[in-house]
C-alpha cells in the first residue's frame, strides 16, 4: 500500500482527520518515495573537449530533489516525515533530530583533522557514501558556527545526490534571520528553495493542543508539580531497581549532582542541568539512558537567563525525540515559564511539545 493510500485509509477509518496541507505533503513525499525506490536513470552528459584554460573543476549539477516542510507547532510535520522514512524501502537512509545531526557533523570534522583544504566537502562525500536519504527533524540555525557549516554541507550533500527531507518551524527565508554574517548563509537558503519542494503546513489545527483539550483530564496532567512531596510520590511510583539518593553521575566526563536515581528514572534540579557549562550531548546521553527524568525548581526564564533557557529548549527536544517522560516542578503555569522576548518563537514550539508530553498517548509510547 502506498504512503498516500495509507493516509487516505486512516482518514476513512477515523484514525486521523483530513488536513489539506498534510495531504499535499504526503503527495510530495509519495513522489520522492517512488523516485527513491525506482530511480530514473540520469541523462547522459556530452563529453567536453579538453582545454588548458579549464583550470577550475566545474561543480557537478544538482539533479536530486528533496522536501522542506515548515509550519507552526503541532501541525504533524514530524509525524509525516516519520511515516515517509519508515515506508521508503531503501537501506541507505538516516533520520536525525537536528541536534544529533550537527553533533555527528562536528564529530566527523574532528575525526577528519586538519590539513584538508575543503573539509566539509570531504564530510559530505563520506556521508553520501553511506546514505541516499537524509531526514532531519526540527531544522533551525541559531549560531554562526552551524550556519557556516551548513552553508557548505547542504551543497555538498546535494551535489553527491543525497535526498534531503527536513521539517522546520520557519520558512526557508527566515532561517538564521538577523544572524551574524547571515549573507554567507543565504546561498544555502537559495539551494533549499531551488532543490527542495517547499511545503507549508501552517494556518491549521494544532493537533497536540487539540488532543490535550479533548482527551486529558486535570488528573492526567500530573507531569507538572508544585512540591517536592509530589515529585517524591511520582518517583516512588515509577522507580525500578535500586534507588540512590544524593549521588553524582558522570556525563561526558563532567560530574552532575542527582537528587535521586533508579534504573529507569533520574531526578535533578534545574540549576544542575542548565546553569552550568552543559552541552546538547549531555542531554542526549541522559535521554538514551533513562525512561523518565524529573526536573525540579524550573524558574521563570527571560533574557537574563538566555543560556539556561536555550539549554532547556535543547533538553526538551532531545527527550521528546526519544519519547522520554519529563516531570517538572514549577511555581507558574507552563505557558508562563518564559517571560522574555528573544526566544518567544522557540518557546511556543517547546510549549506545544511539553503539552504533548503530558498526554497519556505520549506516556504509553
Amino acid at each position: 500500500m502506498s504512503l498516500l493510500a495509507r493516509y487516505q485509509r486512516d482518514i476513512k477509518s477515523g484514525q486521523i482527520q483530513h488536513d489539506p496541507a498534510q495531504e499535499k505533503a504526503i503527495i510530495v513525499l509519495q513522489g520522492l518515495l517512488d523516485e527513491l525506490e525506482n530511480p530514473t536513470p540520469p541523462p547522459q552528459l556530452k563529453k567536453k573537449g579538453f582545454s588548458f584554460f579549464s583550470r577550475k573543476q566545474e561543480k557537478k549539477e544538482i539533479t536530486v530533489k528533496g522536501a522542506y516542510f515548515w509550519g507552526g507547532v503541532g501541525r504533524g510535520k514530524t509525524w509525516i516525515m516519520d511515516q515517509f522514512f519508515n515506508e521508503v524501502n531503501i537501506l541507505e537512509k538516516q533520520r536525525y533530530h537536528y541536534h544529533h545531526f550537527m553533533l555527528m557533523v562536528h564529530e566527523e570534522l574532528r575525526k577528519l583533522g586538519s590539513g584538508h583544504e575543503k573539509p566539509l566537502e570531504e564530510v559530505a562525500k563520506k556521508m553520501a557514501s553511506d546514505v541516499e536519504l537524509l531526514c532531519i527533524d526540527e531544522f533551525h540555525v541559531l549560531d554562526i558556527g552551524d550556519a557556516m557549516i551548513l552553508a557548505h554541507l547542504i551543497e555538498g550533500l546535494m551535489q553527491n545526490d543525497v535526498v534531503i527531507v527536513t521539517t522546520s518551524n520557519r520558512i526557508p527565508d527566515d532561517l538564521y534571520k538577523d544572524g551574524l554574517q547571515r549573507a554567507r548563509f543565504v546561498p544555502a537558503i537559495e539551494l533549499i528553495k531551488q532543490h527542495m519542494h517547499i511545503v507549508e503546513l501552517d494556518n491549521g489545527v494544532d493537533y497536540r493542543m487539540q488532543d490535550i483539550a479533548e482527551g486529558i483530564s486535570n488528573e492526567e496532567r500530573a507531569n507538572v508539580s508544585q512540591s517536592d512531596q509530589e515529585l517524591e510520590e511520582r518517583f516512588a511510583a515509577m522507580a525500578e531497581g535500586d534507588v540512590e539518593d544524593n549521588v553524582q553521575i558522570v556525563v561526558n566526563h563532567r560530574k552532575m549532582a542527582v537528587r535521586k536515581k533508579a534504573d529507569n528514572i533520574i531526578w535533578m534540579d534545574f540549576a544542575v542541568l542548565f546553569d552550568g557549562p552543559r552541552a546538547t550531548s549531555d542531554y542526549i546521553a541522559l535521554a538514551e539512558n533513562y525512561e523518565a527524568i524529573i526536573v525540579s525548581d524550573l524558574p521563570v526564564l527571560n533574557e537574563n537567563s538566555e543560556n539556561p533557557a536555550r539549554r532547556f529548549l535543547n533538553f526538551v527536544d532531545e527527550l521528546y525525540d526519544k519519547k522520554v517522560q519529563l516531570i517538572l516542578s514549577t511555581d507558574v503555569a507552563l505557558e508562563d515559564v518564559y517571560q522574555g522576548n528573544t526566544l518567544t518563537f522557540e518557546f511556543d514550539r517547546v510549549q506545544s511539545r511539553l503539552n504533548d508530553m503530558q498526554s497519556s498517548e505520549y506516556s504509553a509510547a
